[in-house]
């Protein structure tokens, strides 16, 4: 798989919210190290205001301390927001219409990657340019292009 030439060359990922939740209930998942690399720089990862909401209603749902709050706060600040343009009307497989934010998300950033444990988004498999994999196939593709 080829990777765009980007700034720093860093992959462009987008995170489903469920990673956030599997990192807060596992430090060691690979949902976790996905997140640890973003916030050490070797991977861009970008976000929508849905995207941030909707995080910002999981992390009160599973009651998160202060400690991840404030990692979740870090991460957001050093992701790219951007806005995606308008309804996806080309997402008539999506089984989940709560799942086209992401897609949505991961078009305007002209991502790599949609990392995602939800089985929706997964059958997608390939969005436009943007892969969409659970974590542990991202870190093993990551890995092996590095």
């Amino acid at each position: 798989m080829g990777f765009h030439a980007m700034e720093n060359d860093r992959i462009r990922v987008v995170l489903d919210t469920n990673l956030f939740a599997a990192a807060r209930w596992n430090p060691r998942s690979a949902s976790a190290r996905i997140i640890e690399a973003c916030l050490r720089g070797r991977f861009r990862a970008y976000y929508s205001e849905q995207i941030r909401r909707e995080m910002a209603l999981i992390l009160r749902n599973i009651r998160t301390g202060a400690d991840f709050a404030a990692k979740v706060r870090v991460f957001l600040d050093a992701a790219v927001c951007v806005e995606p343009s308008g309804e996806l009307k080309a997402l008539p497989y999506v089984e989940d219409r709560e799942d086209a934010k992401f897609l949505a998300c991961a078009l305007a950033a002209d991502a790599d990657y949609l990392i995602t444990s939800d089985e929706h988004l997964l059958r997608v498999g390939n969005f436009g340019r943007t892969s969409v994999v659970k974590p542990s196939a991202f870190l093993r593709e990551a890995l092996e292009q590095r």
